[in-house]
C-alpha cells in the first residue's frame, strides 16, 4: 500500500473566549467516539491554515483532496475536557482502515478547552480513498475526522530514487534492525539497544547500546542468536559504534545523501515496544551543536530507550541517522540536554524534549578495513564506564544542595533538590533514603568522575547494616568548590557495584 511521506504534529493551547469557529465545514464529534473525560466539540480539515492568538485558522476548509492539485491534508480538533498535562496521539488510517503511522505530542491545557492540529503531507504515491484521522488524549478516544484523497499517482519520477510509501519504509527497517542485549562480566544482561545492517558482518549503533558491555548478545528477525564483543570503529562522545559480527542480512541499509539535513525534512523510525514495532514520524523539527558531541538531529517524535541505535530513515529508505545521540556519555539524552540548560527543570521537562539522533554525516566510510578490538580493550582505555545495576534497597535517592534536620520524617531530608551548582556553594550533597527488602551489609563509597570518565576523587569508605522495617537515609558530600567548571558524574558504588548513578554540573 503506498500512502504519505510524511506526519507532523503540533498542539496550541487556546481560551474559552478565543477558540477558532469553523461553522462551514465543520464536523461534529461521531457517537461513541469521544465518549471519554474528552469531548471533541468540532473537527474541521483543509489544505492550508495559520495560527493566530492562540486559533488555528482554516484558510481553505475542504473535506476532499486532490492528489497534483492540493501538497498536505490540515485536521484541527478543538475538545473539552481536564486541564493540566495530556498526551495527545494522532492514529492516521489509510482506506484499507490499518494505522499506518501514530504521532504523538505531549502538552499541558491551561483552560478547559483547547484546540489542537495535525497535518499530513501528500505525495504521488497518496493511495485514493477515504482516511481517517483518530485523536486520543491521555489513551482516550478523543473524535475522528474523516477525509477523502482522490486521483491516480503522478507519473515515475526521473531519479534513480524513488520515495517508498510508509509500510515499504516500515519492512525496510524492521528487516534491517535487530535487538542487542548488554551482557555484563557476570554473564548477566543488563541493558538493551537497537542496531541495524550495513553491511556483511556490520552492524552500526549507539555507543551507549555497548557501553560497559563485556559482551553482546543480538537477536535477528528470525530469532536466532549471535553473540560479539568486537567493534571496528566507534566514537564515544559522538555516540556511534560499528560492529563486527559473524552474521548477515539481505537487509542492508544505505547511507542517505551527505547533504546536512533541513529542518522540515521527512525521516522515519521504529519504536520498538513490548507489543511490538511501530513506525513513528521522525521528521526533523531543529538541529542543534554540543560541546564534545557535535551536532544532534532532534526529531517530531520522542524516542524509547529499547530503539536506541536504530536507523532514521528518509523518504527513500536510507539511514540519516543514529537513534539515541547522547550529549554526554553514560547519560539520559533527556536529563543531559536539561542538565546543559540554564532554564529552571519546570521549564525543560522531559516531555517538553523530543527524541535525538546523530546524523550520519559524522560517520566516517564505514566500508573501510580496519582491524576491530574487543570492547575488553575499550573498557581497559577508560572509554567504558562501569555498569549500572540498580540496588533495589535504594527507596531514593538525589542531588541536592543543601539539607534541613527537621524533616516530617523526623531525619534529615533534602531542601534544596538541584544538579546545578557553582562554587560559591562550595558542596553537593547526595541523599539516600533505604528501604531494605532483606538483610544486607554493604560496603558503600561515593565517587565521582569528570565528563571523560577519569575518577575525580571518592568519600571515604562507610559499612552500612540494612534491614527490613528499619528505614535510615545517608547523606554524602561533594566539594564542588574546589573542582573546575564543567559536567561531572557521581557513582553510589556498593560491594564494589554501581547501584546509584547521576549527573551534575558545576557553574561559576
Amino acid at each position: 500500500m503506498r500512502t504519505y511521506s510524511r506526519v507532523c504534529a503540533s498542539l496550541i493551547a487556546a481560551l474559552c473566549c478565543c477558540l477558532p469557529t469553523y461553522c462551514q465545514t465543520a464536523q461534529a464529534a461521531r457517537p461513541g467516539v469521544s465518549a471519554g473525560p474528552y469531548k471533541a466539540l468540532r473537527s474541521v480539515s483543509g489544505s492550508a491554515g495559520h495560527q493566530d492568538g492562540g486559533r488555528y485558522i482554516m484558510d481553505d476548509p475542504r473535506s476532499v483532496f486532490e492528489l497534483g492539485k492540493h501538497t498536505k491534508v490540515i485536521v484541527s480538533f478543538e475538545w473539552e475536557g481536564p486541564m493540566g498535562p495530556h498526551h495527545f496521539e494522532g492514529l492516521w488510517k489509510g482506506p484499507e482502515g490499518k494505522i499506518v503511522l501514530i504521532s504523538d505530542f505531549s502538552y499541558e491545557a491551561k483552560g478547559p478547552r483547547f484546540s489542537g492540529y495535525w497535518s499530513m503531507l501528500l505525495s504521488e504515491g497518496t493511495p485514493s480513498g477515504e482516511w481517517n484521522l483518530e485523536a486520543r488524549i491521555d489513551g482516550q478516544p478523543a473524535g475522528a475526522h474523516s477525509f477523502v484523497v482522490t486521483g491516480l499517482p503522478g507519473a515515475p519520477s526521473a531519479s534513480t530514487s524513488r520515495v517508498l510509501d510508509q509500510s515499504e519504509q516500515y519492512q525496510r527497517a524492521v528487516d534491517a534492525s535487530v535487538t542487542i542485549e548488554k551482557i555484563g562480566a557476570d554473564g548477566a544482561p543488563f541493558g538493551r539497544g537497537s542496531a541495524f545492517w550495513v553491511g556483511e558482518g556490520r552492524l552500526v549503533t549507539a555507543f551507549d547500546v555497548i557501553d560497559g558491555a563485556a559482551s553482546l548478545r543480538i537477536r535477528l528477525r528470525d530469532g536466532s542468536v549471535l553473540t560479539t564483543d568486537q567493534v571496528i570503529a566507534w566514537n564515544r562522545w559522538q555516540d556511534w559504534a560499528l560492529l563486527k559480527t559473524q552474521g548477515d542480512s539481505k537487509a542492508i541499509l544505505k547511507p542517505g545523501s551527505k547533504d546536512p539535513l533541513k529542518v522540515g525534512d521527512r525521516c522515519v523510525f521504529l519504536d520498538l515496544l513490548p507489543a511490538g514495532a511501530r513506525l513513528v514520524d521522525g521528521s526533523i523539527t531543529g538541529r542543534n551543536a554540543f560541546p564534545k558531541a557535535g551536532e544532534r538531529l532532534l526529531l517530531a517524535s520522542g524516542v524509547t530507550s529499547a530503539s536506541f541505535g536504530g536507523p532514521l530513515l528518509d523518504e527513500y529508505g536510507n539511514y540519516v541517522g543514529i537513534l539515541g545521540g547522547n550529549v554526554v556519555p553514560g547519560g539520559d539524552p533527556t536529563r543531559m540536554v536539561n542538565l546543559l540548560s540554564d532554564a529552571p527543570p519546570s521549564r525543560a521537562t522531559s516531555s517538553e524534549i523530543t527524541g535525538m539522533a546523530v546524523p550520519s554525516t559524522l560517520l566516517p566510510d564505514l566500508g573501510a578495513t580496519s582491524s576491530p578490538v574487543h570492547l575488553a580493550d575499550l573498557a581497559e582505555r577508560g572509554e567504558f564506564l562501569d555498569p549500572l545495576i540498580p540496588n533495589k534497597s535504594i527507596q531514593f535517592a538525589t542531588l541536592a544542595g543543601a539539607m534541613t534536620k527537621d524533616s516530617p520524617g523526623g531525619g534529615p531530608s533534602p531542601s534544596d533538590y538541584r544538579r546545578v551548582f557553582s562554587h560559591r556553594d562550595n558542596k553537593a550533597v547526595v541523599y539516600v533514603s533505604w528501604q531494605p527488602r532483606a538483610k544486607e551489609k554493604l560496603h558503600s563509597v561515593l565517587r565521582w568522575f569528570d565528563s571523560d570518565n577519569k575518577l575525580i576523587s571518592e568519600s571515604k569508605p562507610r559499612a552500612l547494616s540494612l534491614s527490613p522495617r528499619n528505614w535510615m537515609t545517608t547523606v554524602w558530600e561533594i566539594p564542588v568548590n574546589s573542582i573546575p567548571v564543567g559536567i561531572y558524574r557521581v557513582d553510589l558504588v556498593l560491594n564494589d557495584k554501581t547501584g546509584w548513578r547521576d549527573f551534575f554540573r558545576v557553574a561559576e
